[in-house]
């Protein structure tokens, strides 16, 4: 009975055993989620207790200085003080925040994939529409608006695209935009506008509205976070 009973019980640890095994693999993903999240937490909160200390020795004016302790157990953070950005950056498999989403708390950003850039500018001392990220900056004509629609061609709506990873400016003989193959859609009257402007956004879009001699339409050009491409959407007109 001793032999029976201690080969059942080396039988049932093993067993045990592997079966904790399969529950751990199995619930990885799970546990790195959590830990992910708490550290995501953990360093919004630090990072929210900064800004408080930043506006409050600001308030104070000129000398005024605070001394801070610091707690990181991940990520690592950057300071930027021509745009006066604390940036901290946490790489993690975890899908914690969804790809190019962000949550904003105060002065607290929280995002992934937030490596686009929405500006106005000039090229070629024209006015333009940027959008920029971590591989491509794209310049989109800026005329006219939602009161003062302009004669235009769908050909003038991208004006250049630079590859920071090339480090040149690419061969754009032009982009022109027909509707059902009608060539009339090329030409008529319209505006362009941005969606959003500023920094460390999931996403940019600039969005050109243009009534045509064939049908009234909206060309939206997107550049995400990531991305070596433009995306091109056509809608319904206004």
């Amino acid at each position: 009975m001793k032999a029976i009973t201690l080969i059942s019980t080396i039988i049932f640890i093993a067993v045990t055993i592997a079966a904790i095994g399969v529950i751990y693999y199995a619930g990885m993903p799970v546990i790195n989620k959590l830990q992910a999240a708490a550290t995501i937490e953990n360093m919004r909160g630090t990072m929210s207790e900064l800004d408080e200390i930043i506006q409050k020795v600001a308030s104070e004016g000129k000398g005024s200085k605070r001394t801070l302790n610091l707690k990181m157990d991940r990520g690592t953070i950057f300071v930027n003080g021509s745009e006066d950005v604390i940036y901290w950056y946490y790489e993690t498999d975890a899908e914690v925040i969804s790809p190019r989403t962000y949550q904003k708390y105060g002065n607290v950003l929280i995002g992934a994939n937030m490596e686009t850039n929405a500006t106005e500018g000039t090229i070629y001392a024209r006015p333009a529409y940027i959008l920029s990220n971590e591989h491509l900056r794209v310049y989109f004509k800026k005329f006219g608006g939602s009161d003062n629609w302009t004669s235009t061609n769908s050909s003038q709506f991208l004006m250049a695209v630079y590859n920071k990873d090339l480090n040149t400016w690419m061969p754009l003989d032009r982009l022109t935009i027909w509707v059902d193959n009608q060539s009339t859609s090329e030409t008529g009257t319209g505006y362009t506008t941005i969606e959003t402007t500023g920094k460390y956004l999931p996403y940019g879009t600039v969005t050109a509205y243009m009534q045509s001699g064939y049908i009234n339409y909206t060309v939206n050009f997107t550049l995400e976070s990531g991305a070596d491409f433009i995306e091109i959407e056509i809608g319904q007109g206004v």
